[in-house]
């Protein structure tokens, strides 16, 4: 019998994370879905601590990769290039291509190497796809796992999958705004704004 925060765990990962992915890829902004995407791994492996071993976040991150995503997945490179070096600097080193395409064929060069531009491509279809599968297969290990269930439950209780936005009118009452009179939206002078912050 699973255990009641696993149970909340498989429906709040998908609420709090599927939808800003989705956003991006309705959007057909690939980049951005591509770096959520990798920030959902980081968020699986962290709960899951598989080859940790006080390796640090590295070694969590390719364990789960390799546990948990297709042996298509260079879990050393994927981690290295496309995990942090979109979120750390907005640039995959020329090693990998996003094609934001949700047609068959397009998911169907994930993690296929174009020769002619020496790249492998990401379609962040094809990675959500694969996310969703290893977050299926996690929490299903975690109900059948005695062992993994008892590591992952105290992870849980200390940090638990939340909202972090909230509605407009929350923060109005949290910051003492009445809700129905919005605070005044006017643009600042010209001269406070950061250099180039200006309008054209």
């Amino acid at each position: 019998m699973g255990d009641a925060r696993v149970g909340r765990f498989r429906k709040h990962f998908p609420v709090y994370v599927y939808q800003n992915v989705g956003a991006c890829l309705k959007e057909r902004q690939g980049v951005g879905a591509t770096i959520l995407l990798c920030c959902a791994i980081d968020t699986l492996a962290g709960y899951a601590l598989l080859g940790a071993n006080g390796s640090g976040n590295k070694a969590q991150y390719v364990a789960f990769l390799k546990k948990y995503f297709p042996s298509d997945y260079d879990s050393e490179i994927f981690y290295k290039f496309v995990r942090c070096g979109l979120v750390h600097s907005f640039d995959m080193e020329k090693k990998f291509a996003v094609l934001c395409v949700s047609d068959p064929w397009a998911q169907a060069l994930h993690m296929k190497r174009a020769a002619k531009i020496r790249r492998t491509i990401i379609n962040p279809y094809a990675l959500f796809r694969h996310l969703k599968e290893a977050h299926q297969q996690f929490c299903d290990d975690l109900d059948a796992d005695r062992t993994l269930r008892q590591e992952f439950v105290p992870i849980y209780r200390g940090s638990p999958i939340r909202p972090q936005h909230y509605r407009k009118e929350q923060v109005l009452e949290w910051m003492g705004t009445d809700p129905k009179k919005e605070p005044d939206q006017s643009p600042a002078p010209t001269s406070e704004l950061a250099p180039g912050c200006g309008s054209s």
